[in-house]
């Protein structure tokens, strides 16, 4: 039995690691760390945990050794302990931004990385594209929560060679992607009706996805990301806007799509006319380590549109934080990831 860990575990994506882990039957959760409610039950904070076992939180520092270590620290939490994190831990997923890019790309977008000789050594956690680096990897950085929508959308369609170098991703989120620490913005009263765009230019995840969409498919485009708050909890979705490079039959985004997800269990491609709701939305995904994908195609005007639909707390962090486990583990990767939905909500 893998003896896991879960490092800063009290909040909304610590919960969701939590609820999937303790229900998984390959490991063992031995610890879950947070200064703030030291000492008390999981389910204090996390009520959807009650039942789950007796396991109490413990502080950051009394974190002991682990076979697999999940970070759910906000960002800079992990770096902050690395050292210490990095001898305890036989492999370590990183939920943060801490590792996701290079030196160069996070000193653009965040701020000098602090350890540039450790990011390199971090796989990049997108199952679907990177299945194949997981089983050898120690250390793994899974995506940012729109950017994973984002890129599974439009990477078939840059790496078929189908649109033009200038791609415009306009990603809808709900409040808990802001985590359980309010802010004004964040606060309820402030945010329970919000829609509005909070970052039209300059969002650190354009960066990842210039910089993954690089790395992954050998061509590097211009993304212009904009990010809009929805009056909802949970969900993401992401709408990609790319232009034909050429003429094509309007099959031709669908094929790519198709192909790309045809084996992949946890991404659909929803086909005109096949479902009486034939474009993707988060609700019937909420919980679910799911992603649906559905593309229209203007042939007149060349114009692309690709929208994917998520929960962001659990297939764009928890859901794909044990996928990658699983894959770095040897076991089934959909193992402890069956949940389906529910529908009406």
């Amino acid at each position: 039995m893998t003896r896991v860990a879960v490092l800063g575990a009290s909040g909304y994506t610590g919960g969701e690691v939590l609820r999937l882990l303790l229900t998984h039957p390959g490991v063992e959760v031995v610890q879950a760390t947070s200064d703030q409610f030291a000492g008390k039950r999981l389910d204090y904070p996390h009520p959807h945990l009650r039942g789950l076992g007796a396991l109490r939180f413990v502080p950051h520092e009394q974190l002991g050794p682990c076979d697999v270590l999940l970070s759910c620290m906000p960002q800079g939490g992990l770096l902050q302990r690395w050292p210490r994190v990095s001898e305890l831990a036989g492999r370590v997923v990183d939920l943060s931004a801490d590792f996701r890019l290079e030196d160069a790309e996070h000193a653009r977008w965040y701020r000098k990385h602090p350890r540039p000789a450790n990011a390199p050594e971090f796989v990049y956690g997108l199952p679907e594209w990177t299945a194949d680096t997981l089983p050898n990897a120690r250390l793994v950085a899974v995506p940012g929560c729109m950017a994973h929508a984002a890129l599974l959308a439009l990477l078939p369609l840059v790496r078929a060679g189908l649109v033009k170098p200038d791609i415009i991703v306009d990603a809808k989120t709900g409040s808990s992607g802001g985590g359980a620490t309010p802010d004004r913005a964040s606060h309820h009263p402030e945010r329970a009706s919000a829609l509005r765009c909070y970052k039209p230019v300059g969002h650190r995840h354009t960066g990842e996805l210039e910089g993954i969409t690089a790395r992954l498919t050998g061509q590097r485009p211009t993304i212009h990301f904009s990010a809009t708050a929805i009056p909802s909890v949970r969900g993401v979705l992401a709408t990609v806007h790319a232009f034909a490079a050429r003429p094509l039959d309007e099959s031709e985004p669908l094929r790519a799509l198709a192909s790309t997800y045809r084996d992949k269990p946890f991404v659909h491609v929803l086909r005109p006319n096949a479902s009486a709701s034939p474009f993707p939305e988060p609700g019937p995904l909420l919980g679910t380590n799911h992603c649906d994908l559905a593309v229209d195609v203007d042939t007149e005007r060349g114009r692309i549109v690709v929208n994917a639909a998520l929960d962001n707390l659990v297939k764009g962090a928890a859901g794909t934080a044990v996928h990658v486990l699983n894959l770095m583990l040897g076991r089934p990767e959909t193992e402890g990831l069956g949940f389906r939905g529910l529908h009406p909500l």
